[in-house]
Protein backbone atom coordinates (compact mmCIF):
# COMPACT_ATOMS: atom_id res chain seq x y z
CA UNK A 1 0.00 0.00 0.00
CA UNK A 2 1.33 3.46 -0.89
CA UNK A 3 2.33 5.85 1.87
CA UNK A 4 0.14 8.84 2.50
CA UNK A 5 1.32 12.37 3.10
CA UNK A 6 -0.69 13.22 6.19
CA UNK A 7 -1.87 16.39 7.82
CA UNK A 8 -0.82 15.65 11.33
CA UNK A 9 -2.90 18.02 13.34
CA UNK A 10 -6.45 19.30 13.29
CA UNK A 11 -5.03 22.85 13.30
CA UNK A 12 -3.05 23.98 10.24
CA UNK A 13 -1.06 27.12 9.46
CA UNK A 14 -1.93 29.21 6.42
CA UNK A 15 0.13 28.34 3.35
CA UNK A 16 3.44 30.18 3.12
CA UNK A 17 3.70 30.95 6.85
CA UNK A 18 5.62 29.41 9.71
CA UNK A 19 3.09 27.60 11.89
CA UNK A 20 4.94 27.81 15.20
CA UNK A 21 4.89 31.59 15.22
CA UNK A 22 1.27 31.90 14.13
CA UNK A 23 -0.09 29.14 16.32
CA UNK A 24 1.79 29.68 19.57
CA UNK A 25 -1.40 29.51 21.73
CA UNK A 26 -2.63 26.39 19.93
CA UNK A 27 0.85 24.85 20.12
CA UNK A 28 0.99 25.47 23.85
CA UNK A 29 -2.42 23.90 24.41
CA UNK A 30 -1.54 20.85 22.31
CA UNK A 31 1.84 20.24 23.93
CA UNK A 32 0.80 21.04 27.49
CA UNK A 33 -2.41 18.99 27.53
CA UNK A 34 -2.76 15.20 27.62
CA UNK A 35 -3.44 13.31 24.39
CA UNK A 36 -7.05 12.73 25.44
CA UNK A 37 -7.62 16.49 25.49
CA UNK A 38 -6.65 16.97 21.84
CA UNK A 39 -9.59 18.14 19.77
CA UNK A 40 -10.93 15.76 17.10
CA UNK A 41 -11.82 18.63 14.73
CA UNK A 42 -10.58 22.17 13.97
CA UNK A 43 -10.79 24.49 16.94
CA UNK A 44 -11.36 28.23 16.82
CA UNK A 45 -8.60 30.33 18.35
CA UNK A 46 -11.01 31.79 20.93
CA UNK A 47 -11.98 28.34 22.21
CA UNK A 48 -8.33 27.30 22.55
CA UNK A 49 -7.21 30.54 24.22
CA UNK A 50 -9.33 29.91 27.35
CA UNK A 51 -7.20 26.88 28.27
CA UNK A 52 -3.86 28.71 27.94
CA UNK A 53 -2.04 30.34 30.86
CA UNK A 54 -2.12 34.15 30.68
CA UNK A 55 1.58 34.77 31.33
CA UNK A 56 4.91 33.23 30.39
CA UNK A 57 5.81 32.42 34.02
CA UNK A 58 2.81 30.10 34.29
CA UNK A 59 3.46 28.58 30.89
CA UNK A 60 7.15 27.72 31.28
CA UNK A 61 9.83 27.56 28.61
CA UNK A 62 9.71 26.03 25.17
CA UNK A 63 12.83 24.28 23.85
CA UNK A 64 13.02 24.72 20.09
CA UNK A 65 15.57 23.14 17.77
CA UNK A 66 15.85 23.13 14.00
CA UNK A 67 17.37 19.99 12.47
CA UNK A 68 17.76 18.17 9.16
CA UNK A 69 15.16 15.42 8.82
CA UNK A 70 13.21 13.24 6.39
CA UNK A 71 9.55 12.39 6.04
CA UNK A 72 9.65 9.01 4.31
CA UNK A 73 12.39 9.76 1.74
CA UNK A 74 11.91 13.53 1.39
CA UNK A 75 14.79 15.58 2.86
CA UNK A 76 13.72 18.72 4.68
CA UNK A 77 14.15 20.68 7.89
CA UNK A 78 12.21 19.96 11.07
CA UNK A 79 11.46 22.40 13.82
CA UNK A 80 11.09 20.45 17.07
CA UNK A 81 9.34 22.14 20.00
CA UNK A 82 9.17 20.68 23.52
CA UNK A 83 7.59 22.28 26.58
CA UNK A 84 10.29 22.18 29.26
CA UNK A 85 9.60 19.41 31.76
CA UNK A 86 7.36 17.56 29.30
CA UNK A 87 8.04 14.61 27.02
CA UNK A 88 5.42 15.75 24.51
CA UNK A 89 6.80 17.30 21.34
CA UNK A 90 5.69 19.02 18.18
CA UNK A 91 7.49 18.45 14.89
CA UNK A 92 6.96 20.98 12.08
CA UNK A 93 8.14 19.91 8.61
CA UNK A 94 9.41 22.40 6.00
CA UNK A 95 8.47 20.70 2.72
CA UNK A 96 5.19 20.68 0.82
CA UNK A 97 2.23 22.08 2.73
CA UNK A 98 4.31 22.20 5.96
CA UNK A 99 2.47 19.60 8.01
CA UNK A 100 3.12 19.17 11.71
CA UNK A 101 2.54 16.49 14.30
CA UNK A 102 2.14 16.72 18.06
CA UNK A 103 3.33 13.58 19.83
CA UNK A 104 2.64 12.53 23.42
CA UNK A 105 4.23 9.51 25.13
CA UNK A 106 1.98 6.47 25.38
CA UNK A 107 4.36 4.09 27.13
CA UNK A 108 7.28 3.80 29.55
CA UNK A 109 10.45 5.78 28.83
CA UNK A 110 12.79 3.96 26.47
CA UNK A 111 15.11 4.77 23.58
CA UNK A 112 13.94 1.78 21.51
CA UNK A 113 10.42 1.59 20.06
CA UNK A 114 8.69 3.69 22.74
CA UNK A 115 5.05 4.25 21.76
CA UNK A 116 3.88 7.82 21.16
CA UNK A 117 0.46 8.96 19.98
CA UNK A 118 -0.13 11.80 17.55
CA UNK A 119 -2.97 14.34 17.79
CA UNK A 120 -5.32 11.99 15.93
CA UNK A 121 -4.65 8.98 18.16
CA UNK A 122 -2.36 7.09 15.76
CA UNK A 123 0.53 5.15 17.31
CA UNK A 124 4.13 5.86 16.33
CA UNK A 125 7.20 4.05 17.70
CA UNK A 126 10.08 6.30 18.80
CA UNK A 127 13.67 5.02 18.68
CA UNK A 128 16.86 6.96 19.36
CA UNK A 129 17.99 9.87 21.49
CA UNK A 130 19.86 12.83 19.93
CA UNK A 131 18.98 11.57 16.46
CA UNK A 132 15.71 9.68 16.41
CA UNK A 133 13.11 7.99 14.27
CA UNK A 134 9.32 7.83 14.57
CA UNK A 135 7.60 5.03 12.64
CA UNK A 136 3.84 5.16 12.21
CA UNK A 137 2.08 1.89 12.98
CA UNK A 138 -0.64 0.64 10.67
CA UNK A 139 -0.95 0.40 6.91
CA UNK A 140 0.62 3.78 6.02
CA UNK A 141 3.92 3.25 7.88
CA UNK A 142 5.12 6.86 7.48
CA UNK A 143 8.61 7.44 8.88
CA UNK A 144 10.06 10.64 10.33
CA UNK A 145 13.85 10.56 10.79
CA UNK A 146 15.51 13.44 12.65
CA UNK A 147 19.28 14.00 12.67
CA UNK A 148 21.37 15.06 15.68
CA UNK A 149 21.56 18.79 16.36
Amino acid sequence: MARQHLHASPIAAPAGTWGVLLLAPALTALIAGPAAALPPAPVAAAATAAAIPADAATLGRLRISQRPCRLNSVKQTCLITVLEGSEAMRIDLSAGDRPFWVFTPAGAASTDRRPFRDGQGRTWLYSGHHSFQLVQQGPDRNVIEVESP
